[in-house]
């Protein structure tokens, strides 16, 4: 009996996109959670809450993000065999799963940047610190993911996937925790 041959994982090679978006998740992550290391402190405290063009803004754009890492959880879910492709084919797959996670990416740097300077976190202080742990965890995760991909192919594509859908999860919390209230005029 003859066993099959081994055959070596394909990792595709990062190419500098991925390093400049790794450069803005940490940036960002490590500015997410040193305010929220601030606020805990009370030496910052977050903006309040206000209705006006900029939170409109930054509602829409984060319903985008939640509907892109909807798309990014399909394409890689599919592109690891856990959901149909639809005779889509995997080099179509991953390069919309690449280029739509760059846009989410660039939109929620943006909106975390308004969150963070001037819109403010929601009014309740339990809801305030899900939206800022999950918020600061999803840049994170994020950073993590493309530093392995770029330094560790190996090891980013057994913990890649793992890091994507907690990323994925974490942009849902943060829908849930500030742009469902706005819809629903719970603020």
């Amino acid at each position: 009996m003859t066993t099959p041959a081994v055959t070596a994982k394909r990792t595709r090679r990062p190419d500098a996109w991925t390093t400049a978006f790794l450069v803005l998740t940490a940036v960002y992550a490590v500015w997410a959670l040193g305010l929220i290391i601030l606020t805990v402190l009370v030496i910052a405290e977050p903006a309040f809450l206000y209705r006006d063009a900029k939170t409109a803004l930054k509602a829409a754009g984060a319903t985008v993000v939640l509907l892109i890492a909807g798309y990014q959880y399909f394409t890689m879910g599919a592109a690891m065999g856990q959901l149909p492709r639809f005779g889509i084919r995997m080099k179509w797959l991953m390069r919309g799963h690449r280029w739509a996670g760059r846009v989410a990416l660039v939109l929620a740097a943006v909106i975390a940047f308004f969150c963070m300077t001037d819109i403010g976190a929601p009014l309740s202080p339990l809801t305030a610190a899900v939206h800022g742990v999950f918020g600061a965890t999803a840049f994170t995760a994020i950073a993590v993911k493309l530093a392995l991909l770029k330094w560790r192919p190996t090891v980013a594509y057994d913990m890649a996937p793992w890091l994507g859908r907690y990323a994925a999860f974490a942009f849902v919390v943060i829908w849930v925790t500030s742009v469902l209230a706005y819809y629903t005029d719970i603020l």
